[in-house]
C-alpha cells in the first residue's frame, strides 16, 4: 500500500499540474479539492461508526496475523484514497477544456444498434413502477461510495493475501484512471440526460419526460444533474462537478467490487453480482450513461482481471518470488 500512496501523491502533483496548465482559476479547483478531501474523510468516519463493530471483531481475531502490519499499510491505503479521489476528480473536470465533447451521437447509434432498435432508458424505465428515486439514489450514491472510494482501505485492512491485494490495487487504478480519465478523454461525451442539450433536437424528449415522471427529476439526483450541467456551461467546474459519460467509472467500480467479492469467497459471488447489475441498471434508468458505457466497463475490467490473474500464475511456484505491484 506504500506504493499506492507514492502513486497517488505522484498522480495529484500531475493532476495539479494539468489543472495550472489547462484551467482558470486553477487556484480556486485546487483549494476546493481539499475541501473534498476533509468531507472524504468525514464521510469514511461515519461509514466506521457503522462498521465500527464488526472491523473490531475483526480486529480481535486476527491479532496474531500481523497486526501492526495490518494497521501500518491501512493508513498508507487511506491517505491514498484522499489524494487519488482529488487527483481525479481535477483530472476528470478537465477533459473538456482537453477535448470537446463529441462522440455522444457515435454512442447513442451503437446504443440503438445493440438493443434492436430501442434506446436502453426506454427498457430500464419499464420497471419504473418499481423503481423509486430513494431506491435509485441509495444504489448508485450511498451503497457506491463507500468501496468507490475506499477498497483499498477495505483490501489493505481486511486481506491477508499479498497476490489478491497486489491485483486488485492494480485493477482499482486501471478502473479509475483508464476508464475514467484515458478513455474518456478519447471519447469524449456527456451522456443521454444532456444529449439535447449539447446537440440540440429532441431525440432524448422521452427520457427527460420519464426522468419527471419517476420523480427523479425532482430528487436529489435530479438537482444534482442540474447543477452538472449549469456547470459546465458556465465553465465553474466547482466542487464536485464535472461531465463525463462514456465509459462508466460506477460500473467499472462496482464490476471490480463484485470480483473482489467472488475470490474472497464463494458466498459473496451473489451478492457482487447483484450490486454490479444493480449499479448498470441504475446507471441507465437515471439518464447518465448509455448502456454501451456500463457494457465496455465490464469487458475492460474483465480483460485486466483475467491478465492480472495470467500474470500472478504463470511466476514459477518453485521460485519464493516476491509479487510485485502497488501493495
Amino acid at each position: 500500500m506504500k506504493t499506492f500512496f507514492l502513486f497517488s501523491i505522484s498522480y495529484a502533483a500531475f493532476a495539479a499540474v494539468l489543472a495550472l496548465l489547462v484551467r482558470e482559476n486553477a487556484a480556486i479547483l485546487l483549494d476546493l479539492e481539499l475541501t473534498k478531501l476533509l468531507a472524504l474523510t468525514w464521510q469514511f468516519i461515519n461509514y466506521l461508526k457503522l462498521l465500527g463493530i464488526a472491523v473490531l471483531v475483526f480486529l480481535y481475531f486476527s491479532r496474531h496475523s500481523g497486526l501492526r502490519a495490518r494497521i501500518v499499510r491501512t493508513l498508507y491505503a487511506f491517505f491514498g484514497c484522499l489524494l487519488f479521489c482529488a487527483a481525479f476528480s481535477i483530472t476528470k473536470t478537465s477533459i473538456p477544456y482537453l477535448m470537446p465533447f463529441y462522440a455522444d451521437e457515435i454512442l447513442a447509434n451503437i446504443d440503438n444498434i445493440l438493443h434492436f432498435g430501442v434506446d436502453p432508458w426506454e427498457i430500464a424505465h419499464r420497471a419504473s413502477a418499481y423503481v423509486t428515486p430513494s431506491l435509485v439514489e441509495t444504489i448508485y450514491f450511498t451503497i457506491w461510495i463507500l468501496p468507490a472510494f475506499f477498497l483499498p482501505v477495505i483490501i489493505a485492512l481486511t486481506d491477508e493475501s499479498e497476490a489478491r491485494r497486489n491485483r486488485f490495487m492494480i485493477l482499482y487504478c486501471t478502473c479509475w484512471i483508464l476508464l475514467g480519465n484515458v478513455l474518456a478523454l478519447v471519447f469524449s461525451s456527456v451522456g443521454p440526460i444532456y444529449y439535447d442539450l449539447l446537440l440540440g433536437g429532441d431525440r432524448f424528449a422521452g427520457l427527460s419526460d420519464a426522468l419527471g415522471t419517476s420523480g427523479l427529476t425532482d430528487s436529489k439526483l435530479g438537482k444534482l444533474q442540474t447543477f452538472l450541467w449549469h456547470d459546465y456551461v458556465s465553465q465553474a467546474q466547482t466542487f464536485g462537478s464535472g461531465i463525463s459519460a462514456f465509459p462508466s467509472v460506477h460500473v467499472g467500480v462496482a464490476m471490480v467490487v463484485a470480483l473482489y467479492m467472488a475470490e474472497r469467497s464463494m458466498y459473496l459471488l451473489i451478492p457482487g453480482l447483484v450490486f454490479l447489475i444493480a449499479v448498470l441498471f441504475c446507471s441507465v434508468f437515471n439518464g447518465w450513461h448509455y448502456a454501451i458505457d456500463g457494457y465496455v466497463s465490464i469487458g475492460v475490467i474483465a480483460v485486466a482481471w483475467i491478465l492480472l490473474r495470467h500474470r500472478i500464475s504463470a511466476v514459477p511456484k518453485f521460485a519464493p518470488t516476491r509479487q510485485h505491484g502497488l501493495s
